[in-house]
């Protein structure tokens, strides 16, 4: 099939690559380059940098939908179109371009977690289940009919970067089964069914640790926001002012337990990493990330940092 394909960012790539190999990618939609880094260098999406590598016609709209703007892709004469990470929302005139409209992949099960961030905040909430859905775009946000759905479970060990691949994996099946129905004149739309929950855009604030949750949940925290934008406290190191310190894993060793006070650092565990009291228990942070350093284990940290057991995170 011909298709007009909607993405952003470096999890549609994947999926624009599949389609690239198995269908005619007559179209490629995506954001603006946007400054990146400390030097806010003007950088384009991944999706940009896939489709100018394999030559595919490429469009980067901003501003306004207008008219000239729909003609392109009308022009473009795709079957349907696949919106997957896209970023902006879409007009009718945009997703009823293509002769069957367009559906787009998300990382959901719908209707739960309508909007930018649903495998985030399934990680956050401790959920040990999400999915992938297919659905026909729309004029409400993410609540068009189903074309496609499929489960993938959470372990314990999942954070944002492997659950990200799980997604990647189921969803690419979902999308190709799709097509292969539209392919043969089957067009699937079935209601959402079930009370919708909202899965919003993160902000930097949303990382921030509150030592005074408990154990779960500060660790459920660091498991979905590691991405952006990670789970982060501070700390005062003896003599110094005080520093930001993210948290990139941390596993509850205690959930009962109530050694010292919220972000007090309990013990030192050798070949493991640092020991710190949350609201209703213990943490082992294993890995952490210094203000303007790489990555480190957390036990490497504690030797430079100089810190003090008895010392609290956050306060």
């Amino acid at each position: 099939m011909k298709i007009l394909f909607f993405g952003t960012p470096a999890i549609a790539v994947p999926f624009l690559a599949w389609l690239h190999e198995h269908q005619t990618v007559v179209g490629v939609v995506t954001k603006k380059d946007e400054p990146v880094g400390r030097g806010y260098k003007l950088t384009p999406p991944p999706v940009k940098i896939f489709a100018q590598e394999n030559n595919l016609p490429l469009t980067q709209p901003t501003g306004p939908w207008t008219e000239e703007k729909v003609k392109q892709l009308k022009d473009w004469n795709a079957d349907v179109g696949v919106a997957v990470a896209y970023g902006r929302l879409m007009p009718e005139s945009i997703f009823n371009a293509p002769r069957l409209a367009t559906f787009n992949i998300h990382f959901s099960l719908l209707p739960q977690y309508r909007g930018a961030a649903p495998m985030q905040w399934s990680l956050i909430n401790g959920d040990a289940e999400s999915g992938v859905t297919a659905f026909w775009i729309e004029k409400g946000m993410d609540s068009g009919p189903i074309c496609g759905q499929t489960k993938v479970k959470i372990e314990p060990t999942d954070n944002a970067h492997t659950l990200k691949q799980k997604l990647i994996d189921e969803g690419i099946p979902l999308m190709a089964e799709v097509i292969k129905h539209l392919s043969n004149g089957k067009v699937i739309k079935e209601d959402q069914v079930g009370e919708p929950t909202l899965a919003p855009q993160l902000k930097k604030d949303h990382g921030k640790i509150d030592w005074s949750q408990s154990a779960r949940t500060i660790s459920n925290l660091v498991r979905g926001v590691v991405e952006w934008p990670g789970a982060f406290t501070s700390y005062s190191p003896q003599g110094q002012s005080s520093k930001i310190l993210k948290v990139l894993e941390a596993v509850v060793v205690e959930e009962q337990s109530n050694k010292g006070k919220p972000g007090e650092i309990l013990d030192i565990l050798k070949n493991q990493g640092i020991l710190v009291q949350s609201g209703d228990g213990v943490l082992l942070i294993k890995k952490v990330q210094p203000e303007g350093k790489k990555a480190m284990l957390a036990e490497d940290f504690w030797r430079g940092a100089h810190l003090s057991i008895g010392d609290r995170f956050g306060a």
